[in-house]
């Protein structure tokens, strides 16, 4: 049989220590971007909803700026930040009563007259 298992069950080889070396120093830049945002968020959702008081606008235009910042280090990804920041729009813009997009008219399609197309066959030559 083989040997008692090993207890350490962190990395091991020189490169997996360096990565995990390198994680920790990309974390130490990274989580202070994502809390800050992640805060602005909240404070915004809370200023639109009405708990807190101040400035829906700016509270909204901080937490996309700090999103913006956030997704530049690369604490969140790009498309992360730009969904966050198009819910977080909506949401201030149903508050205020306004709507981004103007009010969709149903439009009747008119139903175009069949054309029929000739048949074109071609004859074997023989």
């Amino acid at each position: 049989m083989g040997k008692t298992p090993r207890k350490y069950k962190g990395a091991r080889t020189p490169q997996s220590l360096k990565e995990v070396r390198a994680s920790a120093r990309r974390n130490a830049v990274q989580q202070p971007q994502r809390s800050a945002a992640k805060s602005l968020v909240a404070n915004a959702l809370e200023v639109i909803a009405g708990k807190k008081a101040g400035d829906a606008a700016k509270a909204v235009s901080q937490a996309a700026s700090a999103l913006d910042r956030a997704a530049k280090k690369g604490a969140i990804h790009k498309n992360a930040a730009a969904r966050r920041k198009s819910r977080l729009a909506k949401k201030a813009a149903g508050t205020t009563g306004k709507t981004s997009a103007a009010p969709a008219v149903a439009k009747k399609k008119v139903a175009k007259p069949a054309v029929k197309k000739a048949a074109t066959r071609k004859t074997a030559k023989s």
